[in-house]
């Protein structure tokens, strides 16, 4: 939620999925949330994997544009269907298609499936005609075990902080262009006098590349961060 030039609240964009999941299930989590920058858009998950693999995804520099529950049609009549749980645009036109599938799951036939196929043997048929239709350039299959908790830890911090603050941002630029070498978000945070607004200024300029952390490091007011172009 944000507000307007006007001052009034602005609502995030409804969710892109292609199939809506139940509001509440027995046995596993359902997950509604709020991704993307400024106004933001709603995100639907089913299952506590999904809800991390697409904050992962909404925290990467390198995807332009992330949309879940998407459809797949395939086979020679396009009569098979696949819902993908994600899919991720990046900036240089790549699409990646992901799955998420708890390991337990891996070699269970659906029940619904009447070629009775367990699971990783349909995904193999599935990548083969993505492949084929170039429906994407990849195909990611995730389970709980491919979730990096570094990872995780840094894609909810930046979740947090997608509501842009102009004032805070701009100064927050100021001092970080000029930078050579690495300071801490502290040492930053207090350069730029804003407290709390600075350091969420800074989170937002890792968000969008223009500042970068070390690959294996959680955020944190004391972890090192560079230019982007001192990293090249």
């Amino acid at each position: 939620m944000n507000r307007s030039n006007a001052g009034g609240i602005v609502l995030p964009e409804p969710s892109r999925t292609e199939r809506s999941i139940a509001n509440a299930a027995t046995g596993h989590c359902t997950a509604f949330a709020v991704l993307g920058d400024g106004n933001g858009i709603r995100v639907q998950a089913e299952s506590h994997t999904e809800l991390l693999n697409l904050l992962i995804l909404n925290a990467s520099p390198e995807v332009a544009d992330l949309r879940e529950q998407v459809l797949f049609s395939y086979g020679p009549k396009l009569e098979d269907h696949h819902y993908f749980d994600a899919l991720a645009v990046h900036h240089n036109g790549r699409r990646i298609a992901y799955t998420v599938k708890p390991e337990a799951h891996l070699h269970r036939r659906r029940k619904d499936d009447p070629k009775g196929l367990p699971f990783l043997e349909r995904m193999q048929i599935i990548t083969w005609w993505v492949r084929k239709q170039r429906f994407a350039d990849d195909v990611r299959l995730i389970t709980e075990a491919d979730l990096d908790p570094v990872l995780v830890h840094n894609a909810k911090i930046i979740a947090a902080v997608r509501e842009p603050d102009p004032e805070a941002d701009g100064a927050a630029w100021l001092q970080v262009r000029h930078v050579i070498g690495a300071r801490t978000l502290r040492d930053l945070t207090q350069s730029i006098s804003m407290d709390a607004r600075g350091y969420r200024a800074l989170l937002r300029l890792i968000r969008n590349g223009r500042l970068r952390v070390q690959a294996g490091q959680r955020i944190s007011p004391s972890i090192l961060v560079t230019r982007k172009e001192f990293l090249q």
